[in-house]
């Protein structure tokens, strides 16, 4: 109790409760602390796992690639070629109007991706080359990747019997922590598919082999809910007299050009198989 002088006249002036009021301001500030801490730090875990989760299906999707090299090099080694694997080369567009894409419906009469366990031509997009009077070209992902054993190379949730998740030779097992799909398609060259051939016999000595990977747990991609899934594609060819790594081009070119690509259109090209 404090007393201060007022005229002739002393007056208390009560100071009681003020440290309860700090006391509160005090705590106020550390919960507020406190919890901005807890925030930042469960999004900082969630950020760790995203990453982690990111970086596994990079990696099942890489390691698919590899098996699919392989599953391609049988089909070599067997029939010379991929024509057994590969969808049936397109021919040139048939629309005169260029906001209707060519290749509208899918390449083949498979089976519906909307059914269980079925992924034939589940994506596609839409290439439009700004000011050009052709078509729009329809890229489909392709076709799942068969073995020569007439097995499916992926897994899919909705498969009946139930797949095993990371199965990637079909054998039963998990060889992955994660989940893999594998599909092939043709080249586009113009509005029409590489290979495709009005005169003689198609070529199919070219492949794009495209992987799916997903995280531990997500059940493969439309399972319903947001997975952490990667995908990564490469071109396959049949080795022959050309450099390796050389860009495709629809016109003829000399095999001993000397130009040396890094890349097959933005992927990558490898050989397998021995040369014929």
């Amino acid at each position: 109790m404090q007393r201060t002088r007022v005229g002739n006249h002393l007056r208390g002036i009560s100071e009681e409760g003020s440290a309860f009021v700090i006391s509160i301001l005090i705590l106020f500030v550390l919960s507020v602390l406190g919890m901005a801490l807890m925030l930042t730090t469960t999004t900082e875990k969630d950020i760790a796992i995203n990453h982690r989760w990111g970086e596994q299906a990079f990696f099942n999707a890489d390691a698919a690639l590899e098996y699919g090299k392989n599953v391609l090099g049988d089909y070599l080694l067997r029939d010379g070629d991929f024509e057994l694997v590969l969808p049936p080369p397109r021919g040139d567009a048939l629309v005169a109007d260029s906001s209707v894409p060519w290749g509208e419906a899918r390449p083949e009469p498979s089976c519906d991706p909307s059914n269980p366990g079925c992924r034939d031509y589940q994506y596609f997009v839409d290439h439009c080359p700004p000011g050009a009077p052709g078509p729009c070209v329809r890229v489909y992902i392709g076709r799942v990747l068969v073995r020569t054993d007439d097995t499916q190379a992926m897994y899919d949730f909705r498969q009946p019997g139930g797949a095993v998740a990371g199965d990637v030779d079909g054998d039963g097992s998990a060889d992955l922590d994660g989940t893999v799909t594998l599909w092939v398609r043709r080249p586009v060259v113009g509005t029409r598919d590489y290979g495709y051939s009005d005169v003689g016999d198609a070529l199919h000595d070219r492949v794009i082999l495209t992987a799916e990977g997903t995280a531990p747990g997500a059940m493969g991609a439309g399972a319903g809910r947001a997975v952490s899934l990667r995908r990564l594609e490469m071109v396959v060819r049949r080795p022959s007299s050309g450099i390796e790594g050389d860009r495709y081009r629809s016109g003829p070119r000399s095999s001993d050009s000397g130009s040396r690509q890094g890349g097959y259109d933005e992927v990558r090209s490898t050989g397998v198989g021995p040369t014929p």
